[in-house]
């Protein structure tokens, strides 16, 4: 591909997310998730240095939008993208910050506005309708339709006004890792994430099966950007802090669709690869992979496939054997899928562990 063709299909992209801003009213579209996630590649893959991609992202779609205003029938009337633009990449962040400062304290604007979770930020405002310019309405009621997510939760049932229902600004958005049709966010767990999918594509069905994981039903995998506290009761029971089969993202047969893995499992698997000592990174990673797919895996089979997987005789204790079972068959089957000198040494640091 020459440059001029380069050039030209990268205008293309920004022309196509350009017109999902001005035209849509906010539907779910994996191109949009896939063009945004290019762009950000573009724009990162150029600086390393970048502490947050939302400027350098809007400034690209607000230069490209200058360009196409009023020079084709397409683009005559672009009130709305430029706006959207403005009210997702300036004013949401610290909006969203401020509804979430007991929670996301600790995350830099780097880990929180990916790709992804921007494109969702902006299908929200646009699902907002204009006036454009009303933007406490169209923020304040953007914020409330992307908060759909907060994990296991057990409260007891108080006599209280709020009764067992959790407070608005206990509800918090994942950021997205992985889309269905929109492929996997760039960003620093990008390999990490494709090969544990790669992994899971081919583990055996049975295997996935025991474990009530089908990769095929994964519509969305996420990370609960909250700080993990070891401590507290929510976080006690064993494997949740693996992460969990999102029980409000249910689609019409009863399937759960959107796996959410704790960043601290990621982090800490990241930690080993980026440390390899005298190990080749490649397997590091390759191995951290496997690790994050068994430990979803794990997850998977405390939390089930639906809301009827388990019923009211399931217990820990009958839960625990079999997920220990498919657990270390599921290890057994990726360490003899490895051949040379890596298979070599995990097998004998197998033997060694036992």
């Amino acid at each position: 591909m020459t440059e001029d063709t380069s050039t030209r299909k990268h205008c293309a992209d920004l022309q196509e997310l350009l017109g999902y801003l001005n035209f849509s009213s906010g539907s779910p579209d994996a191109q949009f998730l896939r063009n945004l996630n290019l762009l950000y590649g573009s724009i990162e893959s150029a600086s390393q240095d970048v502490s947050d991609s939302c400027p350098a992202v809007a400034e690209q779609l607000g230069a490209r939008l200058d360009e196409l205003a009023g020079r084709s029938p397409a683009f005559e009337d672009v009130e709305q993208a430029r706006r959207v633009l403005a009210l997702a990449f300036d004013e949401f962040p610290p909006r969203y910050r401020q509804f979430h400062r007991d929670l996301l304290f600790h995350q830099p604007d780097r880990e929180l506005w990916r790709p992804f979770f921007m494109g969702q930020v902006c299908a929200a405002i646009l699902q907002q309708g204009g006036p454009w310019n009303e933007t406490d309405r169209i923020l304040d009621a953007a914020i409330g339709s992307l908060n759909d997510y907060i994990g296991h939760r057990p409260v007891a049932v108080l006599r209280t006004a709020q009764r067992i229902e959790p407070y608005p600004h206990e509800w918090i958005r994942p950021i997205p890792l992985f889309v269905r049709g929109a492929d996997v966010s760039v960003g620093r767990y990008q390999k990490l994430v494709t090969r544990a999918l790669d992994i899971l594509r081919a583990t055996n069905p049975t295997l996935l099966a025991e474990a009530y994981f089908d990769p095929d039903l994964l519509d969305e995998l996420a990370l609960d950007p909250r700080a993990y506290d070891f401590d507290h009761p929510v976080n006690k029971r064993p494997n949740y802090h693996f992460g969990q089969w999102d029980p409000h993202h249910i689609d019409n047969r009863g399937r759960f669709r959107r796996f959410v893995v704790q960043q601290v499992t990621l982090d800490v698997l990241l930690e080993r690869v980026d440390q390899p000592g005298d190990l080749a990174r490649d397997e590091l990673l390759l191995e951290a992979a496997a690790v994050l797919a068994g430990t979803m895996l794990m997850a998977s089979g405390t939390s089930g496939n639906g809301p009827d997987a388990h019923d009211s005789t399931t217990t820990l204790t009958t839960l625990l054997p079999p997920i220990a079972a498919y657990r270390d068959a599921f290890y057994d089957q990726f360490v003899s899928s490895l051949d040379g000198d890596h298979g070599n040494r995990l097998r004998a640091e197998a033997v060694a562990g036992k």
